[in-house]
């Protein structure tokens, strides 16, 4: 007997070996085979493979019925597919079909030799309405409809390939007849849009299947295909196209069934990933498959792949000098474009540099006519205003996109690039003694007198709203006990915190002695989680803010106070833009409610968010692992990271020097690493999870060029770009900006 005939004879009788275990340690030892056989055969060992299926009796990767199912698409024999066929194949985490269902999509009538692919495919089509027709969803299980549903898009997935096979040259004329120019159109309107249509039905019945970053859906197929109708990407490589619609026919299939493509590969990435996730020094980059892709880097499989050495490395790539002036402040915009920098006092007059990245770091704008030296600085989410918070009264805003007018006779003849000279926008002050109740809304500075006095308070941070409903909104905070939800656009304030909080409470805290609020007056969005609070009055002095952060989703505003505790607003319930043009809601009558406050117990200097990377070009956003997360500084050498939504502590980080000044962090690389600067001059880095310092850059030291003045050698701010996870900026008393790069070793 042949050695062909032999592997027949085996597989035809299905025989298994019985003298030897069924297991191996705690693996099947039938699986294991069949993924060694499967592999071998990617690896182009077949007659290896073969013998190895003939030496363990026959553990097929694939079943018959997959096999010919696959053997039908190579060989473009798509007339012969039909629903029995389709709806014989095991698919993953699913339930089999009812009986009535099978029995009206697989009707034994067999297809005449003479019958079109066209009038083939509509009767399969009509097969599926009568079964829709009769389906009620009502009384369908959602594990049913699913099944279904995989069923459908198996065979929308075989229509799209013979509706491709009608533009390729090489089946136009040997498997199709009639008017080619029209075929294509008439097979989709009549087949594969009826098909779409049905299977957009059966998402929308079992919508809480559907993964909305799943590119192949009904509306991106449909206008894929319209689009070969006006212009058909061709290739000559048929067998190619075919390959591609098994891999992803394979997804659906079970993996018991049908071993997935390169699965032993997939398991050696994840052993060799995990074993380096053990090491401290390695930075864990789930984006990051350079290791397993570059051809001259080779991995031991026949050790453990431990590395003591930092798989990242901190490259100090530009400095920028335009000041001898302490740097107070850096921030990028969040697509990346531009570095804002704010200094101390100046001989020269007060004024914020933005930075050009994708120029070089070329000086951009030059914003002038501050008063004062600016404390804090804020990008808009869309990148075009830069919010400047001094330590004067006034807030004041820049356009980016607003031309510079260069004036000889002001007297900021001390600018470096005089032409690049930006004037604000606009500004505005807090009044400290009006309430917004006694206003329909705060007015600008446009209407009030330039001089300070000690009826306006002072502004020392800002955070905007992200979501397209709450656009050009943003939240100022004042140390003389303010917080004020601001609007960019109209320049007015919405709404004052102060005298508007309420205390969220569980039903099983203490409520005694404290005065209950009618939950008609508290603005919030009804979930479970807050189903279960009540709410009672909240009679402590509204707080000195510091800082303010708002969620990337807008449900939370935080704000760090004077008095060592971080409180936590919930703002989910707070009005839209176009609520509020309604009029439908008094703002006057409701209260904001506090879900947390964080026992901090220590002076902070400032608080920080995980960066929102979705501008790095990343296939999703990479803040949900850490979205609770706020990062904050504190003056005892030390940072913290708290779950402000949980109210828990998650890790401390030691090794900065923070004593005496402000210095502020940052989560950078992903969020994958926390940053610091320090009293030292130096940055320091460490891992976010772990909280091991990785690295101490040398980044700021007291020597100075061209001046004489006395300089500290404080690194007093970090800035990560959130459209570049491998940049970022350090600013220090120096004078100096460094700009650093992060390279995967």
């Amino acid at each position: 007997m042949s050695h062909t005939n032999k592997i027949a004879y085996v597989l035809n009788n299905d025989t298994e070996e019985t003298s030897l275990p069924s297991s191996v340690g705690c693996f099947d030892k039938k699986q294991l085979t069949k993924l060694l056989i499967h592999t071998l055969k990617e690896l182009g060992y077949d007659s290896a493979a073969d013998q190895l299926l003939l030496e363990s009796g026959g553990y097929q990767n694939e079943s018959n019925h997959i096999q010919t199912f696959f053997k039908l698409i190579k060989s473009g024999q798509f007339q012969l597919i039909n629903w029995q066929i389709i709806c014989s194949l095991p698919l993953a985490h699913s339930s089999p079909l009812r009986s009535e269902w099978l029995q009206t999509l697989v009707i034994p009538t067999p297809t005449p030799a003479t019958t079109s692919l066209f009038d083939h495919m509509l009767l399969q089509l009509q097969y599926l309405q009568q079964l829709i027709n009769s389906v009620n969803s009502s009384t369908c299980s959602d594990a049913e409809i699913a099944t279904l549903r995989n069923y459908v898009e198996i065979m929308i997935l075989v229509n799209r390939q013979i509706f491709l096979e009608f533009f390729h040259p090489a089946t136009t004329s040997a498997s199709h007849t009639g008017p080619h120019t029209a075929l294509p159109v008439l097979y989709l309107r009549k087949i594969l849009k009826n098909f779409i249509e049905i299977w957009d039905s059966l998402l929308v019945s079992n919508d809480q299947f559907l993964n909305e970053e799943n590119i192949f859906n009904p509306e991106t197929t449909l206008r894929e295909l319209s689009t070969y109708l006006t212009n058909p990407k061709l290739t000559a490589q048929l067998d190619l196209e075919r390959d591609h619609l098994i891999d992803a026919i394979s997804k659906y299939i079970d993996p018991n069934e049908l071993v997935p493509k390169g699965r032993l590969l997939h398991l050696l990435k994840q052993a060799i990933k995990y074993q380096q996730s053990q090491d401290i020094f390695n930075i864990i980059d789930p984006d990051d498959d350079a290791s397993f892709s570059s051809p001259p880097h080779r991995i031991n499989l026949l050790q453990d792949n431990f590395s003591h050495d930092l798989t990242v490395t901190f490259q100090e790539w530009k400095t920028i000098q335009d000041t001898t002036d302490e740097i107070w402040f850096l921030t990028f915009s969040p697509n990346g474009k531009y570095l804002a920098s704010a200094t101390s006092e100046s001989s020269r007059g007060y004024f914020i540099t933005v930075y050009d990245v994708e120029q070089d770091f070329k000086i951009y704008k030059t914003c002038v006519s501050l008063s004062q030296s600016v404390l804090y600085l804020m990008f808009s989410p869309d990148s075009r205003y830069l919010v400047a918070c001094p330590f004067s009264e006034d807030v004041t805003i820049y356009d980016m996109n607003a031309t510079c007018l260069p004036d000889a006779s002001t007297t900021d003849s001390f600018l470096p690039y005089p032409s690049t000279r930006l004037s604000p926008m606009d500004s505005f002050k807090l009044d400290a003694t009006a309430s917004l109740d006694d206003t329909e809304s705060s007015t600008s500075s446009s209407s009030r007198p330039a001089n300070a006095n000690s009826n306006q308070s002072r502004v020392w941070c800002c955070d905007a709203f992200h979501t397209a409903e709450r656009a050009g909104w943003m939240v100022v905070g004042s140390p003389d006990r303010e917080a004020i939800v601001h609007s960019l656009t109209t320049k007015e304030s919405l709404f004052s915190l102060k005298g508007r909080t309420c205390i969220a409470l569980g039903h099983d805290e203490n409520v005694s002695g404290r005065k209950l609020i009618d939950p008609a007056k508290v603005l919030y969005k009804p979930t479970n989680n807050n189903g279960n609070w009540q709410y009672v009055e909240d009679d402590e002095t509204f707080p000195r803010v510091h800082d303010v952060k708002i969620s990337y989703d807008d449900n939370y505003v935080l704000l760090m106070t004077h008095q060592g505790v971080i409180d936590v607003y919930d703002f989910s319930g707070f009005p839209s833009k176009e609520e509020l043009s309604k009029q439908t809601l008094d703002l006057k009558n409701v209260l904001i409610p506090r879900i947390a406050r964080l026992d901090v117990g220590k002076n902070m200097t400032c608080i920080s968010l995980p960066l929102n990377t979705a501008h790095q070009g990343s296939h999703k956003q990479q803040i949900s692992e850490s979205q609770h997360s706020v990062l904050v500084s504190l003056q005892d050498n030390e940072l913290q990271m708290w779950d402000y939504k949980e109210n828990i502590l998650i890790q401390k980080y030691f090794g900065q020097k923070q004593q005496h000044f402000i210095i502020r962090s940052c989560f950078a690389y992903g969020n994958k690493l926390v940053m610091s600067g320090s009293e030292d001059g130096k940055i320091y880095i460490w891992d976010r999870i772990r909280g091991n310092l990785i690295s101490v850059l040398s980044g700021h030291s007291t020597v100075m060029s061209n001046s004489t003045k006395p300089m500290g050698k404080n690194c007093n701010v970090v800035a990560s770009n959130p459209a570049d996870k491998e940049m970022f900026a350090s600013g220090g008393d120096d004078g100096k900006i460094k700009i650093w790069k992060i390279l995967r070793n």
